[in-house]
């Protein structure tokens, strides 16, 4: 929290339609939820009491069904004002409108909206990258829209890769692998978990954490993986594994789920078959981002805070008071913010790490 923060705070938020503050939405605003995950496309559903004047002295009629004011395309955006600072926690275009007639309750006017992201859906391509890793020909993909990436993950090297008859969206989640997908400020940020070197945003239960529920699940943890193939110029086979050194340098202290897995289970591995890898190298740097994916997801863990527009895709955010074995840091894939006329403004927050803490 900043020290300059306002005693009170206002939980409601602000509504900007093109840029323009919509003030007679924001005062009929019944409830609304904007959700963000890894795999990009943040996406908006908000609802709002349509009846009453338009103008004081005017007839009671519909409000909100004007094209001047809301209609498709519009550019619809959500920010929330916590601790002093405006922060911007959904900024998209209009993709669907509907309306509600209740029996006891006055109309309501329905808006759905998603980020720029959704544009990739209605672009179907097939072609083919020589030579390119899943970082460059990510970026080609999010250029080609006129979006300014930022890819800040290579991935594998490919020979030859060819892309059939698939929308853009599908081929850059196929590109991006474990990476988090984010669209902020302008720019689409797809970033590893190891690169993300963010401040971690405290939360305690004592304070800001209202609930918080956590599993560390074996169920999909292996202790190695390995990947085979066929080198096409060497003329001989591609067998290439990693362990559970391969996601040690971004983990905490603690205990990990290969580590774990391997102990409970002697043949917990996973062998791959159909990666298709044209070298070695390529074979290993598949096998490593497996166990990696697998491995992230050990602890899987959902809270619930008093509303905080700063957790994003990508935060990692400090759990306090939790017990030696689930607090300390974790990465944030997915966030919903949230807020109605019952609990006001709240934000809900999926997250993950590989460590389970040691016991005290």
């Amino acid at each position: 929290m900043s020290a300059e923060a306002p005693f009170l705070a206002s939980g409601r938020p602000q509504i900007k339609v093109d840029g323009q503050r919509a003030e007679r939405l924001e005062a009929d605003l019944i409830r609304l939820e904007a959700r963000a995950d890894a795999a990009g496309v943040a996406s908006l559903e908000a609802i709002f009491l349509n009846w009453g004047s338009r103008e004081p002295g005017q007839p009671v009629d519909y409000v909100h069904f004007d094209t001047a004011d809301i209609d498709f395309g519009k550019r619809l955006a959500i920010a929330f004002s916590t601790t002093g600072d405006e922060l911007t926690v959904f900024d998209g275009l209009i993709t669907g409108i509907g309306a509600a007639y209740p029996e006891l309750r006055p109309p309501e006017l329905t808006l759905l909206a998603e980020d720029a992201l959704a544009g990739l859906r209605y672009r179907r391509r097939t072609r083919l990258s020589e030579n390119q890793s899943d970082g460059d020909i990510a970026g080609r993909i999010l250029s080609d829209a006129s979006l300014s990436p930022d890819a800040g993950r290579s991935g594998a090297s490919h020979v030859a890769l060819l892309q059939v008859n698939e929308d853009e969206l599908s081929a850059l989640r196929s590109r991006s692998g474990d990476a988090l997908i984010a669209l902020r400020d302008g720019t689409v940020h797809i970033n590893e978990a190891s690169a993300l070197t963010d401040t971690p945003i405290r939360l305690s239960r004592e304070n800001e954490l209202i609930r918080f529920t956590v599993l560390a699940d074996l169920a999909h943890q292996r202790g190695e993986v390995r990947v085979h193939g066929y080198d096409v110029a060497a003329k001989e086979a591609i067998h290439e594994s990693a362990g559970a050194d391969a996601i040690r340098p971004e983990a905490g202290p603690g205990r990990l789920g290969p580590e774990i897995v391997t102990r409970v289970f002697a043949n917990a591995a996973d062998d791959l078959h159909l990666e298709a890898p044209a070298t070695g190298a390529e074979a290993r740097t598949l096998a490593e981002a497996a166990l990696r994916r697998r491995a992230r997801r050990f602890l899987r863990g959902l809270g619930v805070t008093r509303g905080t527009p700063q957790l994003h895709v990508g935060s990692k955010v400090e759990l306090v008071d939790l017990g030696p074995w689930f607090a300390g840091t974790y990465l944030v894939t997915a966030v919903t913010h949230r807020f109605d006329q019952v609990e006001g403004y709240r934000t809900e927050f999926e997250a993950q790490r590989p460590n389970l803490g040691e016991s005290a």
